[in-house]
């Protein structure tokens, strides 16, 4: 029987029966979720140390809640028997020899509830013991033979810890626990529990079982699997690193001895550009010098030759000479002897900050003034006067008009074309570089002085369009580029134009500009599709409101159709947003006065709102959008305010109310926002677009009486610096209209 135990024992790997705490042989193991099992000792400890309410598993470290603390771990009756098992081997070497019961005959039989071997005459009695257990005795060669054949078999029975005198039997599928039959009459009545055998229940279940370590069998092969591709990956990533590394230090060798090349050839340039300008100077300063030496010389020999005539000659002498030294002497008066050096001793090497970023040593300065361009705009407007101003950066007095050749300045535009500007010298050391802009864009000022840029140049000056009115597109029809009441607008990542022309049933694309490119259309569902308003995610789908068939339609950027979503919930569809903080969707139910939120595959979240005019309260809401700080803007049409609320639809602040005057509103219809937080409101009946600040303080009209708005609604703006383009869909005109701010 020992031969049997051992090789039964063998089987299990001799770290499978010690505790991975306290490295000994378990003492009442216990079973955590993660299947891993330790001493109940370890196991109060550990709990106590992470506070009494949940474990960390010290092998997996998953965490486990135990809400009753470590009571509530189940005890490990599998690894407890072998425990035993093990026990019994290493303590009863001689257990073949000796009986349990007289400790002297030979073991023939073996009684598997006390786990003892006997001898033939402690059989019987054994048999008839007066206790209520009924015993299990056997053959020993039969004992030996079940051990082999199923181990299970010959397990001592388990007893109910509720009821020690009874075993367990039965098992409730109600509370998943085995129990006894006494359970079944107390604790776990047939009226209020499912109980069955607990053999067939173990029956079912190893079946389960099997299958499940099966797929686990699988899922070891596919870890073990990629582990030798992540061990393998490994490998070639440290044989990548030393190539690499080889590469790189070769490089930085290369890079090193290029970049002193750099240095030096950039310092011999530097050397040669300082002798050229010394050599030039040096030479236009001699061939000054020759020149007043020939004029003294001819001027002193002109003096010396008059005093002596006038001291030594005669009359006769005086005036034979009259003629020729009279014309000589004035030429000589009229010379410029009074002259300034044509060059100055400014030279200068002013070695650079940063040779990594510059890739020079320094300049050669040759201007004896340093000059710098100031007061540069952010924008200027197109058509309208616009400055700089040049000075030198001492404030030094320079006069600008003399400069002549040496002074050039010229903006290039958008367009690569070069225009002049107007210089004036303000006579205070400074001089003003006014021009007009013709065309919007970016235009680039460059200043020379000796073709040297001044400090500052070329410096870069945008020009955005005068206020008002840019242009409009559209008409009332169903052709290419008409509309029929267009409801909403919206400008796509792409820069184009989305148009929702509700009443031909369509989208349309078209440019900025108002040049059509594609209509879009959806079909199948059971009322014929109506575009109301439109947004898109930032994985550039669209997501548009579908009045007819009360639901969200949900397409990519090519607009072939995802999905659709909100049939259950929605009545009216309107305004529709996707805010950028949680990514959820946002869809005015204008007939039910809600604001129902989804997530983006379409699972409704919460909706919030009701009729009336109070907090967080709607009639006939129309618009919505979202700021950069997750806030939502809602365009209170009956209720002629806009009220900003939280993404999870809290009140926080409300403004605007009935009237015609700035800042009041008549059945706001469209709502938006810019990067910088700036509210635009399409004011339906007022025929108007009011800006608002991020507080909702009133700012301007973006529109003018004479550019005809006719109950506007839709509303979006670019994001062009500094102010965006004002995109409005003019209903009752049926086009589209584009305001520069």
């Amino acid at each position: 029987m020992v031969s049997v135990e051992s090789k039964i024992l063998e089987q299990f790997d001799d770290n499978f029966l010690v505790c991975t705490v306290c490295s000994e042989r378990y003492r009442n193991a216990k079973i955590l979720p993660c299947l891993h099992s330790f001493c109940e000792q370890c196991i109060h400890k550990l709990v106590q140390k992470s506070g009494g309410k949940n474990l960390p598993c010290p092998v997996c470290r998953r965490v486990h809640d135990l809400p009753e603390g470590a009571s509530s771990v189940q005890t490990n009756v599998f690894v407890n028997e072998l425990v035993v098992l093990l026990g019994k081997r290493d303590k009863e070497t001689n257990y073949v020899q000796k009986c349990g019961g007289c400790q002297q005959g030979s073991v023939t039989t073996y009684c598997i509830d006390c786990a003892v071997g006997l001898c033939d005459n402690c059989t019987l009695p054994h048999k008839q013991l007066p206790c209520t257990k009924s015993h299990h005795v056997m053959s020993l060669q039969a004992y030996e033979a079940a051990m082999i054949a199923d181990i299970a078999s010959v397990q001592p029975p388990v007893y109910c810890s509720s009821h020690p005198d009874n075993q367990l039997k039965f098992y409730c599928d109600s509370c998943d626990i085995p129990i006894c039959l006494e359970c079944t009459v107390i604790n776990h009545k047939i009226t209020e529990h499912n109980y069955r055998y607990l053999n067939d229940a173990a029956e079912q279940y190893t079946t389960d079982l099997t299958k499940m370590t099966c797929i686990l069998a699988e899922k070891e092969k596919d870890a073990k699997e990629s582990k030798e591709k992540v061990q393998q990956m490994t490998e070639l990533l440290e044989n990548r690193f030393s190539q690499e590394e080889h590469k790189l230090n070769a490089h930085i060798e290369r890079v090193v001895a290029e970049i002193t090349a750099k240095i030096r050839v950039n310092g011999a340039e530097l050397l040669q550009a300082l002798n050229d300008l010394f050599s030039e100077r040096k030479q236009n300063l001699h061939a000054q010098m020759k020149e007043l030496e020939i004029a003294e010389n001819d001027v002193k020999h002109a003096r010396d030759f008059a005093t002596n005539l006038m001291n030594y000659g005669n009359a006769t002498q005086l005036m034979f000479t009259k003629k020729g030294m009279t014309s000589q002497i004035k030429k000589l008066i009229k010379l410029e002897t009074q002259q300034d050096p044509t060059e100055d001793d400014y030279i200068e090497f002013q070695s650079s900050d940063d040779f990594c970023e510059t890739k020079t040593l320094g300049v050669i300065l040759h201007n004896k003034y340093n000059f710098e361009i100031r007061d540069v705009p952010e924008y200027v407007r197109i058509r309208e006067d616009a400055s700089v101003t040049l000075a030198t950066s001492d404030g030094t007095m320079v006069d600008f008009l003399a400069l002549n050749q040496k002074f050039q300045c010229a903006i290039k535009t958008p367009s690569n074309t070069t225009e002049e500007m107007k210089v004036t010298d303000n006579k205070d050391g400074t001089c003003c570089l006014a021009y007009q802009a013709k065309v919007e864009g970016v235009h680039e000022l460059t200043v020379l002085v000796n073709n040297k840029s001044v400090q500052g140049s070329p410096v870069k000056i945008n020009a955005i369009p005068t206020k008002g009115l840019m242009g409009n597109y559209g008409g009332k029809g169903s052709g290419l580029g008409q509309f029929n009441s267009p409801w909403d607008v919206l400008i796509a990542s792409d820069g184009n134009v989305l148009v929702c022309d509700s009443k031909n049933n369509r989208l349309q694309l078209l440019t900025l500009d108002g040049k059509h490119k594609q209509i879009i259309q959806f079909t199948g569902f059971n009322e014929p599709f109506c575009p109301r308003c439109v947004a898109e995610s930032q994985d550039c789908n669209y997501f548009i409101t579908d009045s007819n068939n009360k639901q969200v339609v949900v397409c990519n950027s090519n607009f072939e159709l995802i999905r659709c979503f909100g049939n259950g919930q929605l009545t009216y569809p309107a305004g529709i947003c996707i805010n950028p903080v949680n990514g959820r969707v946002y869809v005015v139910d204008n007939n039910s006065h809600y604001i129902r939120i989804y997530n983006q595959d379409g699972g409704y979240i919460q909706s919030f709102g009701s009729q009336s005019g109070g907090d967080c309260q709607f009639i006939y809401p129309h618009g919505i959008t979202s700021d950069s700080q997750g806030n939502v803007i809602v365009a209170d049409n009956w209720n002629h305010r806009i009220q900003v609320l939280t993404g999870e639809g809290e009140f926080l602040f409300k403004f605007g109310s009935r009237g015609n005057s700035d800042g009041q509103l008549q059945y706001p219809r469209g709502v938006a926002t810019d990067t910088e937080g700036y509210v635009y409101v399409s004011d339906y009946n007022n025929n108007r677009v009011q800006k608002y600040d991020s507080h909702g303080q009133f700012v301007c009209r973006i529109d003018s009486p004479t550019d005809g708005l006719s109950s506007p609604r839709g509303i979006c703006v670019t994001n062009d610096k500094p102010f965006g383009k004002v995109v409005v869909a003019d209903t009752g005109n049926n086009c589209i209209k584009v305001f520069a701010q």
